[in-house]
């Protein structure tokens, strides 16, 4: 079974909240570090157990993590996942949240691809959620039995692609591969 040293989560609402009790949880990461704008998010995310620790720095935050999940708003991904590419450790991988697919890889692959590529990205979507948002309402059980779309483009190494299924397996999810176009 993996598990990692370090997975950081940039967005600690509701679903990233959600996966960080999952590794916890499970016991699948040593230290999940949570990223975000409001210090108060952060609070709750840590008082939760969601997190091990937090920064508002998403250069500080992903410097040592193997694994990133963005779990921010959708418009905001594709910046997040190339600052985390740019400051995490080589051979990190990256994925996302976001409900739509198709912009937030283009435009990651070709920020990729034109600039340094320290990490391998492959997006998905964790069909799971509630109708209450924020840390304070995360569950650890969130995505058992639900559905994770995963989305590689045609730059995913088949290793990392393998990975992100596997991550989303672990917590409980059933992975359905698809393309960004199709998604």
């Amino acid at each position: 079974m993996q598990r990692w040293d370090s997975v950081t989560i940039v967005g600690v609402g509701l679903i990233g909240a959600s996966i960080g009790l999952a590794l916890r949880e499970r016991e699948l990461a040593q230290a999940v570090v949570g990223v975000g704008r409001r210090t108060s998010t952060l609070r709750t995310a840590r008082q939760r157990g969601a997190v091990t620790s937090t920064t508002t720095d998403v250069t500080r935050g992903v410097r040592d993590s193997q694994l990133i999940v963005v779990c921010t708003p959708v418009e905001s991904i594709a910046t997040f996942v190339l600052e985390a590419a740019a400051n995490c450790p080589a051979g990190s991988i990256i994925t996302d949240a976001g409900s739509t697919k198709f912009e937030i890889v283009r435009t990651v692959d070709a920020g990729l691809k034109n600039g340094s590529r320290h990490a391998a990205f492959v997006g998905s979507h964790p069909m799971a959620g509630r109708e209450k948002t924020g840390p304070a309402h995360a569950q650890a059980d969130l995505f058992e039995g639900r559905v994770a779309v995963v989305t590689p483009s045609k730059q995913s190494s088949a290793e990392a692609v393998n990975q992100v299924e596997q991550f989303w397996e672990l917590l409980g999810s059933k992975v359905v591969r698809m393309s960004p176009q199709d998604h």
